[in-house]
């Protein structure tokens, strides 16, 4: 059923909807419009608004370089103003370049000084026929410097932004309607003020956006909109579902002319992919994928360092998350975060939409817009480079194996972790030189060889063979092969998620800097990393994160589609030989425990993501291949840790190796 705009006016409300003195009031003449652009030399990225607009539904094709196998093409549309360009001087950093779009930034010396000495009304002045807002350090979301956050600083107290015509992207056409979405995240605020159970209908984001209760006539309604453009806004019934995944109620419907989407308009309902978007969460969306106005980042909306989404913002939806008081959200990736945010996070990106009645609505042609257009060049999609081809897992159907077959998995080489002792037997030149060091040094490279010391013993770092679990987009999920290293995955015995685990920060920080390079460790993506309920005790295991090391989880091991496309057996009742796993010889010295059994030599268990039955214990594979979902306490310390990453398969510097099946030893 989707949205489906109706023409509902409460008058009550209507009274404090309309423009005042105290607000924004944008002149539509053409001349005035131009001359503002040219101001800031913005008149090839606006285009000309006066044409006016003409345009289709989303385009949907199929296209192997999208991560989604689609692309979707929207017409866009201008309607009304809102902040977005920054007028700076010279002396300017306050986002990172990369995070920056064309245009974004008005770098003019004459202009700045203008406004530094103008005479400021409600911090609104105007020039040349050109609104522009002022933003005081007493608005600032913090002045402490926080990566991947606008950059305040004393010295600079006031910022100067030029309001702009809105660009929208038309989602759907009904009759004389047409639902518009922003084409980016214009502004950030909180889903609701305070943290609480709430939904969509008492949400200070909903009363924000609508100009309801203290925003009367001061809302982004009020500042987006002449009352002109208001009056062609249609009041639209927003059906408010609840969340599919957790069963938490999303609230009453509400009846609303500015509104966030929600699940079902995303990706669980029939109108999902009709306004152009992937109609599913199994992918990376590109069509999801959105970059916040630099006003926005000037209010707080965090951004993404990621080389493959390099600026891209996170926006909410109104959907409530597995708990009364979180909200769903959108990563950078394009991912739907079902379980999602607290509704106080202060970070996101708000990407409103309206229902606008054609007849009324004085909408100018402001080109197209395609899911592609987000997307990063990689050194794969350059001339020139050809990526050593990578296959997904392939099933061998075999009778004689446990569940009826077997995997064979690509594998590559990518990255050194210390693996194998260097012994007397086998290489006593070097054993000799390195303890010639004696305790005094942990760490030595001889002939650029890496070796490790513990305790009177040394190991060797060589290439990490991983295998290769999924090929998509540009980018492989990754396995290592065997157990790196031993490590528990909590120090203390408690209640604890993935998310606060002390063998996430380890896997992020220490061994993301022992086993890769610089250059290796830009090439890592970091990922959305879900963190599902326990398949068979249904306990709960935190909220997501983005990781760029992690462990895998149940779901991705067994209980799903999912795990029998990385190529192991979907049963936690067999003996998968695919998910037997030996550590090296530095992991075993590290405290991983192996089996001595004639059927199992040299296995470990391996722990993953998952809690257990309880949240102090955490779910494992056991040496056979059996998968224990009841789980072992987080302090177990004799356990084996398999790290996973996915790469950019352009960017990185690995080599191919021998495929992995249960044969290879």
């Amino acid at each position: 059923m989707g949205i489906s705009p109706e023409r509902m006016e409460d008058k009550g409300k209507m009274k404090n909807r309309r423009m005042t003195g105290k607000n924004w009031k944008h002149s539509r003449s053409i001349l005035l419009l131009l001359v503002g652009l040219f101001v800031c030399g913005l008149c090839l990225i606006h285009g000309s608004v006066a044409e006016k607009a003409s345009f289709h539904l989303p385009i949907i094709e199929a296209d192997e370089t999208s991560s989604s196998g689609l692309k979707a093409t929207w017409s866009c549309v201008y309607f009304g103003q809102y902040p977005s360009v920054e007028i700076v001087g010279d002396a300017w950093d306050a986002v990172d370049e990369y995070a920056l779009q064309p245009g974004d930034v008005c770098r003019d010396e004459a202009l700045y000084a203008e406004l530094s000495a103008a005479d400021w009304k409600d911090n609104m002045t105007e020039r040349n026929g050109v609104s522009y807002l002022r933003v005081g350090l007493n608005k600032a979301p913090g002045v402490d410097i926080r990566e991947q956050h606008y950059n305040w600083s004393y010295e600079q107290p006031w910022h100067y932004f030029e309001i702009t015509p809105i660009r929208w992207r038309v989602l759907d056409v009904r009759e004389n309607q047409a639902l518009l979405l922003a084409d980016r995240l214009l502004d950030c605020v909180p889903f609701h003020r305070t943290d609480e159970e709430i939904t969509w209908g008492e949400s200070t984001l909903r009363d924000w956006l609508n100009g309801y209760g203290e925003y009367a006539g001061a809302g982004f309604i009020d500042r987006a909109f002449s009352g002109t453009e208001q009056d062609a806004i249609l009041s639209t019934n927003c059906r408010n579902r609840a969340n599919q995944d957790y069963g938490t109620d999303s609230g009453a419907d509400t009846i609303d002319r500015v509104f966030i989407l929600s699940n079902e308009e995303v990706f669980e309902g029939e109108n999902a992919q009709r306004y152009g978007f992937h109609a599913g969460r199994d992918y990376d969306d590109p069509a999801k994928r959105f970059t916040s106005t630099l006003y926005a980042k000037c209010m707080g909306t965090w951004w993404s360092p990621v080389d493959e989404y390099a600026g891209n913002s996170f926006w909410f939806m109104r959907t409530s998350g597995y708990t009364a008081r979180s909200v769903t959200y959108v990563c950078d990736f394009g991912y739907i975060y079902s379980r999602g945010t607290l509704v106080t996070c202060a970070d996101a990106g708000i990407l409103p939409a309206i229902w606008v009645d054609l007849d009324r609505a004085d909408l100018s042609d402001a080109g197209e817009r395609t899911s592609l257009d987000i997307l990063h060049l990689s050194k794969q999609d350059e001339p020139g480079e050809t990526p050593v081809a990578l296959q997904n897992p392939t099933v061998i159907r075999d009778a004689s194996q446990p569940g009826g077959a077997y995997t064979i998995w690509n594998a590559i080489a990518f990255g050194t972790y210390p693996q194998e002792e260097v012994r007397e037997t086998e290489d006593a030149a070097v054993l000799a030189r390195l303890k010639a060091f004696g305790d005094s040094r942990e760490e030595v490279t001889l002939d650029d060889i890496r070796y490790i010391r513990l305790e009177d013993r040394w190991f060797r770092s060589s290439p990490i063979i991983w295998r290769v679990l999924e090929v998509s987009g540009g980018t492989a999920l990754l396995m290592s092969d065997r157990g790196l290293d031993c490590v528990s995955y909590n120090d203390e015995y408690q209640d604890v998620f993935w998310e606060n685990s002390d063998v996430r920060q380890w896997l992020n920080e220490s061994f993301l800097k022992t086993a890769f390079t610089e250059e290796d460790i830009r090439s890592i993506i970091v990922s959305s990393v879900p963190n599902d309920i326990n398949y068979y005790f249904g306990t709960a295991c935190g909220s997501g994160t983005h990781d760029a090391v992690f462990l895998l989880s149940e779901g991705e091991v067994f209980s799903s589609a999912k795990a029998e496309a990385y190529g192991f057996r979907p049963s936690d009742g067999i003996p998968d030989p695919g998910r037997k796993i030996k550590p090296t010889a530095y992991a075993a010295a590290r405290g991983a425990w192996q089996s001595q059994k004639k059927e199992t030599p040299g296995r470990g268990f391996w722990i993953l993501r998952t809690n257990g039955y309880t949240r102090d214990n955490i779910v494992y594979v056991g040496e056979k291949g059996y998968l224990y979902n009841r789980g072992i306490p987080v302090t177990c310390a004799d356990a084996i840790i398999v790290p996973a990453i996915r790469i950019n398969l352009g960017a990185a510097a690995y080599s191919r190796v021998e495929d992995i099946s249960f044969f290879t030893e």
